[in-house]
């Protein structure tokens, strides 16, 4: 036998058994025996990017859940290019072999902007969302979005049109303007919650006509606290009057879309002040709490007066309404000079005593999610100064959210807006008196009046109505009873 065939069996054998192949002079390992470069890919704050993108010489790697790929070092620099979602890309070169990872920080793509309204004033607590990602609006309107990738933004705030748009990712500095929604709202009383019918009925008139809005009495002018409260301080002085079930209420107006405003009465409290007279405001003519008619007010410059407002309005925030209404959120009209307040009575402290209890109000009720309200007399809006009650015009519409003037006909005498009657002139007097108001507005608030339906046809609701919706306006209807003039409302349409 030869050996020849033998001898190339076992070179043959031998050479497979090689874990290198032979081109030219070079010998090329095997993948598993070459050499690599960890590459640690981070972000602004040192926090490793999972998930990042690199696009190598022999094809993509993706980091780790330790932030970490692999570059295959072959004894010659590298360059890497890397890319992750919400991150402007970056490169990194790898000139030296070692075992210590490289780092490389990608710097995150922000958008920022603000949201304002139509005039350039900031909007607070209008809620930006993009994606996974969803943000706050802060006291000027403004807003940033860090780790930004391209989708759809959309903006909400209670009160004001939703508006959304596809964002592209180029232009990194917006401003959103939001137009307010015009809020066509009833007022509730507490005699509603006496019979589940009558409740019913608001309900359905809510849903057959434009009506679109309810302002549930939280805390009337009884002093009575209406719902189920935690508010220690209600209990303690016997305040609590549970009327109705606050979740119950807030999920039936849910269903139907409704906006939801609270109506909670503030300074004016016949329980409270005197129950506590150190929150009252003292007469010492009489030796007792200040009263004037059937109405007792707590001192708008104490501070447990306010702090009492304060926590039941922030309960009610939580419970899902959508607006504070703060009102009798004054000084006394027409008071004694026997009366005494904590603070004093001037002007100057009236003014800046009801301006920082609604900014107060705004601090806390903003970062929950609610609007801040404030109802004034009708006279305000054209008066200067603050009409001897703390309310003066443009220092209210500087704080509060929404601004509500009580533009009552039947509550201007004799030569108002040029009218013998004013009582007996709806559309013209309600129309004056927003007039006078739209001029004076400083910030942010918008104006949502409550006009009369006491004593009124429904053509002389209607008249208020037109005249309102004619300014762009919303409005709110006000009757004690909660009983309304249907016909003066127009059926929903769609």
């Amino acid at each position: 036998m030869s050996l020849l065939p033998v001898l190339g069996s076992v070179f043959l054998t031998a050479c497979l058994a090689q874990s290198v192949v032979v081109v030219g002079e070079a010998p090329i390992p095997s993948p598993s025996e070459i050499p690599t470069v960890p590459i640690l890919v981070k972000d602004d704050a040192g926090e490793p990017i999972v998930g990042a993108r690199a696009d190598t010489e022999y094809g993509p790697e993706v980091t780790d859940e330790s932030g970490v790929f692999q570059v295959r070092w072959e004894g010659q620099s590298t360059s890497v290019s890397v890319q992750a979602q919400g991150f402007f890309p970056g490169a990194v070169v790898v000139d030296s072999f070692q075992d210590e990872p490289v780092e490389l920080a990608l710097r995150p793509v922000v958008l920022r902007g603000a949201v304002v309204d139509n005039q350039g004033f900031g909007l607070p607590i209008a809620s930006v969302s993009l994606g996974d990602f969803n943000v706050m609006t802060d006291d000027q309107g403004g807003f940033e979005i860090s780790r930004a990738s391209p989708g759809t933004i959309t903006v909400e705030r209670p009160g004001w049109a939703a508006t959304e748009f596809a964002w592209d990712g180029e232009i990194l500095v917006h401003e959103i303007v939001l137009e307010p929604l015009q809020i066509r709202a009833l007022h509730v009383g507490h005699t509603v919650f006496v019979d589940d019918a009558r409740w019913s009925e608001l309900l359905s008139i809510a849903e057959d006509t434009v009506v679109n809005a309810l302002v549930i009495d939280v805390k009337d002018e009884s002093g009575r606290v209406l719902y189920d409260t935690g508010v220690s301080l209600a209990r303690e002085i016997g305040a609590v009057d549970v009327l109705f079930d606050i979740d119950r209420v807030v999920a039936q107006m849910d269903v139907r879309g409704l906006y939801k405003i609270a109506r909670l009465v503030t300074f004016q409290d016949p329980v409270a002040a005197r129950a506590v007279v150190d929150m009252a405001v003292y007469d010492t003519a009489t030796g007792a709490p200040f009263r004037k008619r059937n109405q007792y007010f707590l001192d708008p410059t104490d501070t447990q007066a306010r702090e009492y407002a304060l926590r039941l309005a922030e309960e009610v925030c939580a419970a899902g309404f959508d607006e504070i209404q703060f009102d009798y959120v004054r000084f006394p009209d027409g008071y004694p000079a026997t009366a005494v307040f904590d603070l004093g009575d001037s002007e100057d402290i009236r003014i800046g005593t009801i301006s920082s209890f609604l900014g107060q109000a705004a601090a806390r009720l903003h970062p929950l999610g609610c609007l801040v309200g404030a109802d004034i007399f009708g006279f305000i809006t054209t008066v200067i100064g603050d009409g001897g009650i703390g309310q003066e015009f443009s220092a209210v519409s500087a704080t509060a959210d929404v601004v509500s003037p009580m533009v009552y006909p039947s509550h201007y005498s004799t030569g108002w807006f040029g009218f013998d009657t004013p009582n007996d002139h709806p559309g013209a007097v309600v129309a004056g008196a927003l007039d006078a108001g739209l001029k004076r507005v400083e910030g942010q608030s918008i104006i949502r009046p409550w006009l009369q339906d006491f004593y009124y046809t429904p053509g002389q609701v209607r008249e208020q109505i037109d005249a309102a919706e004619a300014r762009s306006l919303g409005w709110m209807l006000w009757n004690a009873a909660s009983v309304f003039n249907v016909e003066a409302l127009d059926p929903e349409t769609g």
